[in-house]
């Protein structure tokens, strides 16, 4: 801002950094262009419609592809011998294919997405390469499909930001709303993928841009409005996770629920820097082509399909499953051991899929250990399993992701359990905490500082020896 002194609150990154007035600003400094709002608007409606087809398209697909691995895992165990190389080599081509399809026509799609939206929005990126969306498509259906622990939300995020961005080019509407209708079509992409509109809308001002922004909040609104009206007139309008109703006693109920955040916080520590690590050793390996890697990781889901078909995959039927209860805690500690590893492990090669629904079951199976513990050590008390189920998806989101009003709202839309308020603040408040006390950083940030890295690290390989500064 030309002629204004701007001083800003000296909070480390990710927090918010906020300009605030000095005397020698002028009033209109920080007023934001409000012309053809409406029009912008109508835009957000249109780029939402267009994730709500995407998002149920891509959720009809993934559906037909575990029902086709169910299928090949029922024939196969009809001949235990050599039935088991079936599932290992079916995943193994099919992770081999969805990174080759990356490699080859959208390096950008690899992984969540998510941070490379953010890399966008901040203008660390250029442009997303249209291929994105089939890439993403593609690519997704046959890694989720194959029983990767990767999420839909990420494809479906990054897809829809493509999708808004392409309807700011062919319209040519100014810069500025290129940028408002990317994160409007972000917003709308994770909304359509969980049925959350408030979540999705709340996720571009916490997660994406860190900041309120009038012209990205019509085109946002808009967007995961019209996203939300096209899913459920597709696929309908169920909760994603039905929950059984459940009381919290108000002594020692939340008291216990704070002591829990703080497991949930150093656990999302733990699971942040299990994805850091296996991108890493990924990156160590970098010798191997990257479709190998992501074939030997295939063929270990398909391993694990053959020996226990039903830890694997993205993990929204897992959750329900928990959520249902009746189980044993050594089959719950089962899950959660496996789970724990298998989502940086998928993780890893740079397949496309996101973070966020892998997080959900290890969340949930940690909740009902921790309240199993609790009332094995103090049996006059009565947990709800439910209860610490659902709050654990919450919490270990919060704790990896950073955004505990994303996270918050994501639970209860999902759940429809407003009954779940009181328990996830307080909750997420300890699950904030501990990874900020131990210097563990929002995995978004350190995934987008990553790829910045990798960018750089090539550009300065491309450059002309002669370019290079001395």
């Amino acid at each position: 801002m030309r002629g204004a002194s701007v001083a800003y609150s000296p909070l480390p990154s990710p927090y918010i950094v906020i300009p605030m007035k000095t005397a020698t600003s002028r009033p209109d400094d920080f007023e934001e262009d409000r012309s053809r709002l409406l029009a912008l608007a109508v835009s957000g409606l249109a780029t939402g419609a267009l994730a709500g087809l995407v998002g149920s398209a891509f959720h009809f697909a993934l559906a037909a592809a575990e029902r086709w691995r169910g299928a090949v895992l029922d024939w196969a165990h009809r001949y235990p011998d050599v039935g088991w190389l079936a599932p290992v080599l079916l995943a193994a081509g099919a992770a081999f294919i969805a990174r080759w399809l990356v490699r080859r026509y959208a390096p950008e799609a690899s992984g969540s997405g998510v941070q490379r939206v953010e890399a966008l929005l901040r203008g660390d990126a250029g442009r997303l390469n249209p291929a994105v969306v089939p890439v993403k498509f593609a690519g997704g259906v046959l890694a989720l499909g194959a029983g990767l622990a990767l999420g839909r939300e990420g494809p479906t995020v990054q897809m829809a930001a493509a999708l808004g961005e392409a309807w700011a080019r062919i319209f040519k509407l100014r810069p500025g709303d290129h940028r408002a209708l990317l994160a409007a079509g972000a917003g709308a992409g994770l909304a359509a993928a969980f049925n959350a509109p408030l979540a999705g809308a709340i996720f571009v001002f916490e997660e994406l841009l860190r900041r309120f922004e009038l012209r990205v909040a019509v085109a946002t609104l808009a967007a995961c409005s019209g996203g939300l009206v096209i899913m459920r007139m597709l696929i309908g309008d169920q909760l994603v996770f039905a929950v059984p109703p459940f009381v919290v006693e108000l002594f020692p109920g939340f008291l216990l629920f704070l002591g829990f955040g703080v497991v949930m916080g150093a656990l999302g520590v733990l699971y942040s820097r299990l994805v850091v690590a296996g991108l890493g050793l990924a990156d160590h390996m970098q010798p191997m082509r990257p479709e190998l890697l992501a074939a030997l990781v295939g063929g270990v889901v398909g391993l694990l399909a053959w020996v226990a078909p039903g830890a694997i995959g993205g993990g929204e039927s897992l959750v329900r499953t928990l959520l249902g209860g009746g189980h044993a805690f050594v089959t719950v500690a089962s899950l959660f051991a496996i789970r724990l590893l298998l989502g940086p492990l998928c993780y890893a090669p740079g397949l496309p899929g996101g973070l966020f629904a892998p997080l959900l079951v290890v969340g949930a199976a940690a909740g009902i250990m921790f309240a199993t513990g609790v009332q094995t050590l103090v049996p006059g008390l009565h947990l709800s399993l439910v209860a610490y189920a659902a709050v654990g998806m919450g919490a270990l989101f919060v704790a990896v992701v950073g955004a505990p009003v994303t996270g918050i709202a994501l639970v209860v839309e999902m759940t429809g359990a407003t009954t779940l308020f009181i328990p996830l603040l307080i909750a997420c408040a300890s699950a904030l905490a501990v990874p900020a006390l131990l210097d563990c950083r929002p995995i978004y940030d350190t995934l987008r500082e990553r790829d910045t890295k990798r960018r750089r690290a090539v550009m300065t390989k491309q450059m002309p020896l002669a370019g290079r500064p001395s």
